[in-house]
């Protein structure tokens, strides 16, 4: 026994006869493993992809591989695996309107696996956390918590614009970003973090590295990738930050009008307390900050919606202003909810077509209900445990909806252009179907105040980090973009105070 194995862990001693042997099993298990078994999708094409990883290109050039793999399939649709993962491409009107209204296709599953691959909370908490988030995010989204939110918004949208040094330029990509970053914290989050620039910047570097991704780590989530190491660290860090603000709480009784507080009244354990404000913050803070960047930038580009947008917010200055000494400033503070809910058409307009714009890659489903599902009549089936995968740009850069997709046009969605409605789920920027956006309320509530109070307070311009005119244009949409583009140290405003 001894000498078999010294002989085994001594391979540069080995006959020749031996080492073909070796090499034809490991050959051998190599391409048994390795072999894909086919899943009937009714598409038309299955990329094969490498042994064991799959297609790569899917992480690395998702927008180009979703878009070359529609075009070699007779149908549109095709197959292929990421990893462990079997997949199912879809495209075209039919599809498209089937996949945002059919039961059993599962939005956290798909996003959980498909693109952040990060741990298991279910199993931690011991009860459904998807559920449990909708649920009270239900109640978040209602009036009397937007009521609750509203003066803190206001306020730190005054705070933060007040500070601006107009005689230097300023990155919208940094400012704007901190203050939505406030915001959420004030609407789904913690005061405490929300008025402690030290703690905001903490969890901003926390949620970046949760929101760092790394294909290895998507397709194989039980490797310790050093990403997904970074991850854990990252959430972990997080955990304990918001635990620690919760313990304190107890311990003086101290109180807040914040989410944390309402989840502490409800009796919530600390852990899952904890649990949904990362949930809730991670939702908020990777899209709404960044729009509410692009749609300053964009406004700076556009010289009629930057009026049309001004003169809407000055015609509510002056409609509600209730003595001369009021700054507009000052008025957009005492708006109600159903204000700014109403009076902003032409702004709700520029972020709809913003977010066109800046709704990066894929929407992504897995299918947990338990059987294979058929897409409508369109005969394409995503089988039990596959995934369904849907390129946004599809529809978003579909020129036989949209004139000129490439390019930040508001008046598309006006009645008499209704280029959103040519197609069923032509327009999917706020979710669609069985799955709307749950924070599409509190996300327009912090871009119209921070944008209306940003317009109220400066005229501004679009200028390099030295101050001249940029006349270079804005970055185009990118299909292979992962998520929207923050860009700074790019794009820059020069502002002057209106008062």
């Amino acid at each position: 026994m001894v000498s078999v194995v010294a002989t085994i862990l001594s391979p540069q001693n080995w006959s020749a006869s031996t080492l073909l042997l070796v090499a034809t099993v490991a050959i051998f298990l190599f391409v048994r493993l390795s072999k894909r078994a086919d899943f009937h999708s009714g598409a038309s094409w299955t990329d094969r992809g490498v042994p064991f990883i799959g297609s790569l290109p899917f992480f690395s050039r998702r927008g180009d591989f979703l878009r070359e793999g529609k075009e070699r399939s007779a149908n549109g649709h095709f197959n292929f695996f990421f990893g462990p993962y079997p997949i199912v491409a879809i495209s075209g009107e039919a599809a498209r309107a089937a996949y945002f209204t059919t039961r059993g296709l599962d939005l956290s599953a798909g996003f959980k696996k498909l693109f952040s691959a990060g741990p298991d909370v279910d199993s931690i908490l011991g009860r459904n956390m998807a559920t449990y988030f909708v649920a009270l995010f239900k109640r978040l989204t209602g009036k009397e918590h937007l009521v609750n939110c509203l003066p803190y918004l206001n306020k730190d949208a005054y705070d933060t614009y007040s500070a601006i040094d107009t005689s230097a330029p300023m990155d919208p990509f940094l400012v704007v970003h901190d203050l939505i970053c406030k915001m959420t914290h004030r609407t789904v989050g913690c005061h405490d973090v929300a008025e402690d620039p030290v703690l905001r910047a903490k969890t901003m570097k926390y949620y970046d590295m949760l929101d760092s991704s790394s294909a290895m780590s998507i397709m194989f989530p039980w490797l310790p990738t050093p990403t997904k190491m970074n991850k854990l660290w990252g959430g972990g860090k997080l955990h304990m930050l918001f635990l620690n603000i919760i313990k304190e709480r107890r311990r003086t009784g101290r109180r807040a009008e914040d989410t944390v507080q309402i989840l502490m009244d409800k009796g919530e354990t600390d852990m899952v307390n904890a649990a949904f404000i990362i949930g809730a913050l991670f939702a908020g803070l990777i899209n709404t900050a960044v729009q509410a960047a692009w749609i300053l930038c964009y406004l700076a580009y556009d010289p009629i919606w930057y009026a049309k947008v001004q003169a809407e917010v000055d015609a509510a200055v002056a409609k509600y202003r209730t003595s001369e000494g009021q700054t507009p400033a000052d008025v957009l503070q005492t708006l109600s909810v159903e204000i700014w809910e109403s009076e902003f058409p032409s702004l709700d307009l520029g972020v709809q077509d913003s977010i066109r714009l800046n709704l990066m890659g894929a929407s992504m489903r897995q299918n947990i209900s338990g059987k294979d599902i058929v897409l409508g009549d369109t005969g394409v089936i995503i089988p039990k445990n596959a995934f369904a995968v849907y390129n946004i740009s599809d529809v978003h850069m579909n020129e036989t909806l949209y004139k000129n997709p490439g390019r930040w046009d508001p008046g598309r969605y006006l009645s008499e252009r209704g280029e959103d409605k040519k197609q069923q789920h032509g327009y999917i920027g706020w979710g669609s179907g069985l799955h709307p956006c749950l924070g599409m309320r509190i996300a327009k509530m912090e871009l119209f105040v921070s944008t209306a109070t940003f317009v109220a307070m400066f005229n501004y311009k679009a200028v390099d980090k030295h101050g001249n005119p940029r006349t270079e244009p804005l970055p185009g949409y990118n299909c292979n973009d992962l998520q929207p583009r923050r860009m700074t140290d790019t794009i820059y405003l020069k502002c002057e105070s209106r008062f």
